[in-house]
Parts: C-alpha cells; sequence; structure tokens
C-alpha cells in the first residue's frame, strides 16, 4: 500500500494488488475506484494531510466571537506562589488552557477547563490555610517556656 495522493481535490491510495482507493468525503471512508487518479500537476503547492491523519479535522475552525469565559489564570498564579504549589500548577495548567480552547471553537472544552481551573484554584487556597494553621499549631506547641530546673 503506497502514500496517499492528492489530485483533484481528492485523495487517491494505491493497494499492493495495484487497485485504487478514493477518500469519500461524505462518508468519511475510503471507497474501490474504477479508474486511477488524474496525472499530478507539477507547479501545485503541496498537498494537506490525507483524512484521519496530520491535523485533527480537515475542516477550517473559527474562533468563536462574543463568548466570555473567565481563565483564573491570575487567582491560579497567586495560589501557587501564595497557598500550595503542587495543586496550584494544576489550576494554572487548566486556566492556560481556557483561551486557545475558545481559539479553537471548543466552548464546551473551554468551559470545562475554566471550571477545573476554578476548582483546582479553591483547593489549592484552602490546601495552603490548612497547611499554614498546622504550621502555626506545631510552631506554638513546640515555642513553650523553656525550663530551668
Amino acid at each position: 500500500m503506497s502514500e496517499p495522493v492528492f489530485r483533484n481535490g481528492a485523495w487517491w491510495q494505491q493497494q499492493g494488488d495495484g487497485t485504487w482507493l478514493r477518500w469519500n468525503d461524505g462518508a468519511q471512508t475510503w471507497e474501490r475506484s474504477e479508474t486511477p487518479p488524474p496525472p499530478d500537476e507539477s507547479g501545485l503547492p503541496p498537498a494537506p494531510p490525507p483524512p484521519g491523519q496530520g491535523a485533527a479535522t480537515s475542516y477550517p475552525v473559527t474562533p468563536v466571537a462574543n463568548v466570555r469565559i473567565p481563565t483564573y489564570l491570575v487567582w491560579a498564579i497567586l495560589v501557587t506562589l501564595l497557598c500550595f504549589l503542587p495543586t496550584g500548577i494544576v489550576a494554572i495548567v487548566f486556566a492556560s488552557q481556557v483561551t486557545s480552547k475558545l481559539q479553537a471553537g471548543d466552548v464546551a472544552g473551554a468551559t470545562e477547563a475554566s471550571n477545573k481551573a476554578k476548582m483546582w484554584t479553591i483547593i489549592s487556597a484552602v490546601a495552603g490555610v490548612v497547611l499554614a494553621i498546622a504550621l502555626v499549631a506545631a510552631s506554638v506547641g513546640t515555642s513553650g517556656s523553656p525550663s530551668f530546673t
């Protein structure tokens, strides 16, 4: 089986027995072709990746306009620096995904990333407060007045 070739707006792939398959966009499957592809037209720009390979989708993606989803990036950075580093890093990762998913047109994915960023920001803040209370309690418990008897 050879590599697919792009000719006259369609993908073609030659099989080991010499027959040709043609990609059918409507059915999203390869179909046997009775005729081989037309000859290569030199001087054209390189063809896009074949269906199912390379890019995740063969259709152009347009950014979604007028959709405002909070990223929580500032809060994620603050709780990472001031509260609890491990969960703060997770919050930063999810917060940084919101904008890129919106630009790709994935509103549901951006909303999910925003919700997870918010959740991990809250977890980081709570963990930082609990850790601070534990450290203060431990230092008060060990700093009793010394005994000189």
